[in-house]
């Protein structure tokens, strides 16, 4: 890493670890006092409606006292008629009052009449709490608070309900009435996202002036570097290259020799073995002979394979065209895949460089095919027009993502682009899941075609 790059870290890491922490304690605080605020909020809320639920009750309790204390009446006359009265009790939208005995039987119930008569000590809300039950205890111990979900008959929604019951000693009656508070936690949400809006506000602006301050550093540095790195990868760029080029004059050379050298006195040992067994009568010996030109023949043929994979010398020799037809012809006999080729050039030969990188990209793109395309046919054109030639290989095998193929395995694409970028073309490739795979080189002639 160079010098300025490590006393631009580091000024980076101290600024950026102070602000973390910084912004870090600052935001829990924050939060911290918000939970507090929204709680003390929520408990002032819940306390309002208690209070007001109790003073509701109390209200009904000395609407039916003069009744309830009356001793002039039997108790089933005076129990119908606090019935009576409790039923008709209401009070804001959704108000009203319910009775039940001990058992949990419902005695009065003004929005559901049908209620009436039946045991509900069993009955649950949405989350499995026994609300009467915990009513009838809450009232039992000189009266209480329960929360649980009811429906609301304004909305028809089930809604959370806080309820006060209280007790009636004589008749073993619990009489209560509850609040839709499902307002409260609209507040409490509100007030949350206000606190987050703020905390977030807060963290956004000190995330925006740290950004400024890197990006001005980091501006800065890349303003005084850019020449200089990209001389550097201008120079790490074509030693790249001239390693590549000098790995493929090794390999002509090396098939030169394998070609020329060990090819021919391979063949030449073959043809003494046909000598030889034509003046050897025993058919002992005759086999070992035959046994013998057979292997020599498989060697013959592995090394002009070898050969012609380390650089085909049609390459060198006739040219491009040439070359691509070998290799689509040795494509097609070993993958079983069809071929279909269109290889149009005007005369004059392209320079070794420039016809080694096309030779090399549909070499890779082929490889590529037969190990991941599942392809059926393969169309590969090559065409001059004007000034301009094209390469464009494409086939109709399962495709795939580009990016993501990019990012996971895709120095072999990377390569064949570099390669191309390299000696002043254009290297495109398209694909998607399902509709195969197309790569276009276009190349400008222009001191790239020997007359």
């Amino acid at each position: 890493m160079p010098l300025q790059a490590k006393l631009i870290l580091l000024s980076l890491l101290p600024l950026l670890l102070v602000t973390a922490i910084t912004s870090w304690i600052s935001i829990y605080q924050a939060k911290t006092l918000g939970e507090k605020e929204v709680e003390l909020f929520r408990a002032s809320l819940i306390k309002s409606k208690e209070t007001a639920l109790k003073d509701s009750v109390d209200l009904a309790m000395d609407a039916i006292s003069h009744i309830y204390k009356d001793p002039n009446l039997s108790e089933q006359v005076a129990q119908q008629e606090v019935k009576a009265i409790i039923n008709k009790l209401r009070y804001g939208t959704d108000g009203y009052f319910f009775v039940y005995d001990n058992q949990g039987i419902n005695l009065v119930h003004p929005i559901i009449p049908d209620l009436v008569g039946q045991n509900l000590i069993d009955i649950q809300d949405e989350n499995g709490d026994f609300l009467i039950e915990a009513l009838l205890r809450e009232a039992r111990d000189g009266g209480g608070f329960h929360q649980y979900l009811w429906q609301k008959p304004s909305s028809g929604e089930s809604v959370p309900k806080l309820s006060y019951a209280a007790w009636l000693d004589k008749w073993e009656w619990m009489i209560g009435t509850g609040l839709y508070i499902e307002d409260i936690s609209e507040e409490v949400a509100r007030l949350k996202a206000e606190i987050n809006n703020n905390i977030e506000t807060t963290f956004f602006s000190v995330i925006v002036i740290v950004i400024i301050t890197v990006a001005v550093i980091v501006v800065i540095t890349l303003a005084v570097n850019l020449h200089e790195h990209r001389l550097a990868d201008r120079s790490l760029k074509e030693l790249a290259h001239k390693t590549v080029m000098f790995q493929e004059d090794e390999k002509k050379h090396l098939a030169r020799e394998l070609h020329d050298g060990i090819n021919q006195l391979l063949v030449s040992s073959k043809c003494h073995l046909e000598l030889l067994s034509s003046k050897i009568e025993r058919a002992d010996l005759q086999q070992h002979i035959s046994k013998s030109q057979h292997s020599l023949m498989t060697a013959i043929n592995e090394v002009r394979h070898i050969s012609h994979q380390l650089r085909p010398s049609a390459l060198d020799d006739i040219g491009l065209e040439a070359a691509l037809n070998s290799l689509l012809q040795d494509f097609k006999a070993h993958s079983g895949i069809d071929i279909e080729s269109s290889l149009m050039t005007e005369p004059g030969k392209l320079k070794s460089e420039v016809a080694t990188t096309l030779y090399r990209v549909a070499q890779e793109s082929l490889t590529n095919i037969e190990k991941h395309s599942n392809a059926h046919k393969v169309s590969v054109i090559l065409q001059q027009m004007g000034n301009m030639l094209q390469l464009i290989i494409r086939d109709d095998g399962v495709g795939f993502d580009v990016n993501a193929t990019l990012r996971r395995r895709g120095i072999g694409l990377r390569n064949m682009r570099e390669r191309v970028e390299f000696i002043g073309g254009d290297f495109e490739l398209e694909s998607e899941p399902g509709f195969g795979t197309e790569i276009t080189v276009l190349l400008e002639l222009d001191g790239l075609v020997y007359g």
